[in-house]
């Protein structure tokens, strides 16, 4: 079961893990909300090295099932090259909490990496591996555009990505532009971050962020990512066809699909929607983390 994103043991080298100590963990969604989402901040030892947008693996305790020996989850680091708060060795992730039906029996059981981690308490340690994901990270030329999609906990790698531009970078001249989506408003995570950092940033005309909330959240509709991309038809087609503009898809796989969806409906057929996202994908401009 997809807890954030799924690898398998032997994908990286998860031998040589860190030891890291549970600094605080935090439900951040309300009790209302549909989804159990935790902070939950790590202090890392000095040795581990990280950028925005590149995850940690998780090796949860045994026991394992089917003959694995490790269960390992990835998480988008939602912290800046500096860390929280300015200490580099306090870096954050969120974490839903997920349960999976059993596809024979109808059970319903807890996700156990991600049940794993939002029960931990401070002083709690964990084996953690990484970093991963040199492909998901910041551009380092500040001329460029960025847009980037994400629903859910893929909110975590662009919350690193605006703290960085706008409070670590000393200008940023490219467009940013933001797509999130959640069930309800009571899902969005981050969203007076956010919020915040528009208030700061708005007047530069440099960042816009739009939310995008599902039409029927009840019954389990897609969020409404179609919808508000094509609402921003004009502004989102300029960026994609700027040869300075990099694109980012993170959250449930669903945004990908999402974000297909709009595009080829923007640029008129979907051979020239594909034709345009080949030439992203081969010149690195085009980059997701998807989970299902």
């Amino acid at each position: 079961m997809p807890e954030q994103f799924f690898i398998k043991p032997k994908t990286y080298d998860t031998s040589n893990p860190y030891k890291a100590t549970i600094k605080a963990n935090t439900r951040i969604t309300p009790p209302e909300a549909r989804d159990d989402v935790c902070e939950v901040v790590l202090d890392v030892p000095a040795t581990f090295v990280y950028v925005e947008g590149q995850s940690i693996g998780v090796l949860a305790p045994p026991p394992y099932e089917f003959g694995n020996d490790q269960h390992m989850r990835l998480y988008s680091i939602a912290s800046t090259r500096k860390g929280e708060k300015g200490n580099r060795e306090e870096i954050a992730i969120c974490v839903r909490r997920c349960f999976y039906i059993d596809s024979v029996s109808g059970e319903r059981y807890p996700g156990k990496c991600s049940n794993y981690l939002c029960d931990l308490k401070a002083g709690d340690q964990i084996d953690v591996t990484g970093p991963y994901g040199r492909h998901f990270i910041v551009p380092r030329d500040n001329r460029a555009n960025i847009l980037m999609v994400a629903t859910g906990t893929g909110i975590a790698p662009f919350r690193a990505f605006i703290k960085h531009i706008f409070e670590e970078e000393d200008t940023w001249e490219g467009k940013v532009r933001l797509f999130y989506g959640a069930k309800t408003d009571l899902d969005l995570l981050y969203k007076y971050e956010i919020k915040d950092a528009i208030s700061h940033t708005y007047l530069k005309g440099t960042f816009k962020a739009i939310e995008a909330l599902s039409p029927r959240p009840v019954f389990d509709d897609p969020e409404g990512l179609v919808q508000k991309l094509e609402e921003n038809a004009t502004d989102v087609w300029d960026l994609i066809q700027d040869p300075k503009t990099y694109v980012y898809v993170a959250g449930m796989r669903k945004a990908s699909e999402d974000l297909d969806t709009a595009l080829t409906h923007i640029a008129g057929s979907e051979e020239s929607w594909l034709r345009k996202k080949r030439e992203l994908f081969l010149e690195g401009r085009w980059a997701e983390h998807l989970y299902d």
